[in-house]
């Protein structure tokens, strides 16, 4: 165990130090933290000291000296996601004319955690009353125990692994004989930034159980639009989506899965 440990404590001790010591000119070695895709342009790396709002310092993945990219224009447009610190991992979208020039920045440090918007239920369809006399009908009580907000999203893990955010544990059987319904929960299982795009792909099972083909595997593409410690905001088609940081999955839907409790303890009372 004691030969395990030894490495595990050392390797983000060797990254900051090749950060930092900028004056060798001995090639650092790869840092092969994140799959780069094939196609992509982005370049992926390690934030080093020196970094200001008109320079990116930049240890690369695939190893040498770190690099110093103008990014005076990619603030200038609102392209600089996130704040860059000393051993952050970033991905630089290069200017093709001037590779020393970065046209796009993503903190994939920040990038990472869970990331969630809320979302209320809709009232099943009905074939003898539309939605406005069932709606008249309930007391405020009982729109106050249905209409409970969940949180939708994912969270985005090292490793381009990624999980969704949404699930509710049912603590009985009467979600089927409730008069409303949630969104179906996307279930996402990976992530990756492509020439500064953001790729989230869905289950890689479908719902009987077969495995789907690696080309077939769904997914949503969106552009970046904001990016800070607890906000993010990416354009999916023609809709901005705006996330807010949660602790983790389980937070998230805290309140809701408290209800789903009350609910289960009181159907069990009357019972």
């Amino acid at each position: 165990m004691k030969k395990l440990f030894f490495p595990l404590i050392t390797f983000p001790l060797l990254l900051l130090t090749a950060c930092n010591n900028q004056a060798t000119t001995s090639d650092h070695g790869a840092i092969d933290m994140e799959m780069k895709l094939k196609g992509d342009s982005t370049r992926y790396g390690l934030a080093c000291d020196g970094c200001s709002d008109s320079i990116i310092v930049f240890l690369p993945n695939e190893g040498g000296d770190p690099i110093k990219f103008d990014i005076v224009t990619a603030m200038r447009n609102g392209m600089v996601y996130g704040t860059p610190k000393i051993g952050d991992e970033l991905a630089i979208l290069p200017n093709p004319i001037d590779p020393l020039e970065a046209v796009m920045v993503i903190n994939l440090e920040q990038m990472k955690g869970t990331w969630t918007f809320q979302v209320l239920p809709k009232l099943k369809p009905n074939p003898t009353k539309t939605d406005e006399q069932i709606m008249a009908e309930m007391s405020d009580s009982m729109k106050k125990a249905l209409f409970i907000p969940r949180e939708y999203g994912f969270t985005l893990k090292s490793y381009n692994q990624a999980s969704p955010v949404g699930y509710i544990m049912k603590a009985n059987s009467l979600e089927d004989e409730s008069p409303v319904e949630y969104p179906k929960v996307t279930v996402y299982t990976s992530w990756h930034i492509y020439n500064g795009r953001l790729y989230i792909y869905k289950d890689t099972v479908d719902e009987q159980g077969n495995r789907i083909p690696q080309d077939s595997v769904g997914f949503d593409s969106g552009s970046m639009r904001y990016l800070s410690n607890d906000s993010m905001a990416a354009l999916f088609g023609k809709k901005v989506m705006q996330y807010h940081r949660k602790l983790n999955a389980l937070e998230a839907n805290k309140r809701a899965q408290e209800a789903e409790r009350k609910a289960a303890i009181k159907d069990t009372t009357k019972k």
